[in-house]
């Protein structure tokens, strides 16, 4: 998710919620490319044993092909095209969800990423398994998952996880799983995995997903906002929110030395609820630039619970 899933918020959910896998911000592989300093830093990445996969949106198939190699070169585990995101900027690129109706430049996308990974495992000597993924949707305006996911499996990339729902509806109404268990009997004389995704709210939701439509897996993505735990059977109390808050607050600072604490205050959002007055302390986060600002805040919340 743009300016949500950078390196401080996937150490907190790998660190709490254990997820097999893990997904980059989408980056721009254009921006990667010609060197944009912002680009670079969405590519950071702790330490860890559980597969990451660097995302990227744009266009042109040539900067995806270098962009796989700048991936493998970084140890990322498989490279995620996404041709799902909505936002307008994105589509009128021509990248992201607008490719939906572009599948002759999907294909040669996936091609050329491919192409990338494998050329990249003889120069970095890698023999691991390195994935090639596209994160969809179900259509344009209306659902053709049919018609585009067999377009897709035209050129096999290993897995395609597909969000129950249009580029028309964005993120509005019900995600529909109808389309993706469509999706899922298309792919069961290939070689590629489906993913669902939408509307997923805990583990045991994603668990009878998988198991309905016959997946490979369930990507949570808004469900995790502010509650890396989604991915486990725990329910946290408001103290042990207040603690990951604070430790989500203290990696940002390791990994952004010089940037003030401004940019996770959505973040500090997404933690703070299921308490009495949360909406007021949600409002005096949104004014902190510093983690003392946030330890005050948090001090004097716990004292009142």
């Amino acid at each position: 998710m743009d300016g949500i899933t950078d390196a401080p918020f996937r150490y907190i959910t790998d660190i709490y919620g254990k997820p097999d896998i893990l997904y980059t911000e989408f980056t721009s592989v254009k921006g990667l490319i010609l060197g944009k300093p912002a680009i670079q830093r969405m590519l950071l990445r702790h330490k860890t044993e559980t597969r990451t996969i660097a995302q990227f949106f744009g266009c042109e198939p040539e900067y995806f092909y270098q962009a796989a190699l700048v991936a493998l070169e970084k140890g990322f585990d498989g490279v995620d095209i996404n041709m799902g995101c909505p936002d307008k900027s994105v589509f009128h690129r021509g990248a992201g969800a607008a490719l939906i109706i572009n599948p002759s430049v999907a294909k040669k996308i996936i091609l050329a990423v491919k192409k990338g990974i494998k050329d990249g495992k003889e120069k970095y000597k890698i023999d691991r398994y390195i994935t090639v993924s596209v994160k969809t949707r179900t259509g344009y305006r209306e659902p053709q998952t049919k018609e585009w996911i067999s377009h897709l499996l035209e050129v096999e990339p290993d897995v395609i996880c597909i969000h129950a729902r249009t580029f028309a509806q964005k993120y509005s109404g019900l995600a529909d799983w109808t389309q993706i268990g469509i999706a899922a009997e298309l792919m069961k004389n290939s070689k590629t995995k489906i993913f669902g995704n939408g509307d997923i709210k805990n583990r045991a939701q994603a668990l009878e997903r998988i198991k309905e439509y016959d997946l490979a897996g369930v990507l949570i993505g808004r469900g995790a906002l502010g509650n890396p735990w989604v991915f486990t059977d725990k329910i946290p109390t408001t103290e042990e929110r207040f603690q990951v808050l604070l430790a989500h607050c203290k990696k940002f600072a390791e990994f952004f030395p010089t940037t003030d604490l401004s940019i996770m205050r959505k973040h500090l959002a997404w933690y703070v609820k299921d308490f009495p007055h949360a909406a007021e302390i949600r409002n005096e986060l949104m004014q902190v630039n510093n983690i003392e600002e946030v330890k005050k805040i948090i001090s004097k919340t716990l004292k009142t619970l």
